[in-house]
């Protein structure tokens, strides 16, 4: 192609397929890292690296869009999910998501896959928008068949789903490919370790968020004369114990069972914490 461009004048064009495969020959060379030093590696790096990901995984296409899942918990409970997607190599902030588990009370890394990956194709598929070109799953073979089961009985074609297990970083399919391990050198192996740490990063500061705000809403359980009932309308009405520490004393006497001395206790006992 290069010299076809150089056949017919096309200089621009012919320096450009040069540059690239100048850069190509020193992505494989046997070095201690990755060079971005080199002008072409620099221009055309991200390129590269999903070529070098889509030759690795066989993949239809170049993977401009991945998203990639990660379950978060701790001990079992708070389980959380998060989904992060990487536009062209790089972290798509605006795409990102996360999960609180609705569909069982447990801990299930299988069961919490298979919901959010539902959830999040579901919801693409009736908006009638496009579908990543790769899926990461964190996870070895059992979240992966989770994952594929999620596509399969909603009736939604998948694209390509690949699980990442971190022991030994090895790629699991979903077709009939044995699975095998990346080489730490290759550089498809370490876009694909950046997308499921910020996916892990990402659960996990959800994760701890959801268990700061639990504690603080069991605060409640301290006030005497609040049952149960008041507990659960006062945190319905304001969200948040955040929210409810602010509160007036008359917006308190606004939810059910809540009167002007119990509201009044309630608001100094709020402030104080």
């Amino acid at each position: 192609e290069m010299k076809l461009a150089a056949s017919n004048r096309n200089y621009e064009k012919a320096s450009e397929l040069r540059d690239i495969c100048a850069a190509l020959e020193k992505t494989v060379c046997k070095t201690r890292k990755f060079t971005h030093a080199h002008g072409a590696i620099k221009r055309f790096g991200s390129h590269i690296v999903l070529k070098e990901l889509q030759l690795t995984l066989k993949l239809p296409k170049l993977p401009h869009y991945i998203e990639c899942f990660d379950i978060s918990h701790i001990s079992g409970t708070f389980v959380v999910a998060s989904m992060v997607q990487f536009k062209n190599g790089k972290p798509n902030s605006d795409q990102y998501r996360r999960y609180k588990i609705k569909s069982f009370i447990d801990n299930d890394d299988y069961r919490a896959m298979e919901e959010v990956v539902t959830r999040r194709y579901l919801r693409l598929y009736k908006e009638n928008k496009a579908f990543p070109d790769l899926i990461v799953i964190d996870g070895g073979k059992g979240q992966l068949r989770s994952a594929l089961r999620a596509f399969i009985i909603n009736g939604l074609e998948p694209p390509t789903l690949i699980g990442l297990a971190k022991k030994h970083e090895t790629v699991y399919f979903t077709d009939d490919r044995p699975p095998f391990n990346l080489s730490l050198k290759n550089e498809a192996l370490r876009l694909l370790q950046r997308l499921r740490n910020e996916a892990h990063r990402f659960a996990n500061t959800f994760n701890a968020e959801t268990r700061s705000r639990k504690m603080k809403e069991t605060i409640l359980d301290e006030f005497y004369g609040l049952g149960p009932v008041r507990r659960k309308a006062l945190l319905k009405q304001f969200k948040n114990i955040n929210k409810l520490k602010v509160a007036t004393p008359e917006l308190l006497q606004q939810v059910d069972g809540i009167g002007p001395k119990l509201s009044h206790n309630l608001f100094r006992f709020l402030n104080k914490i």
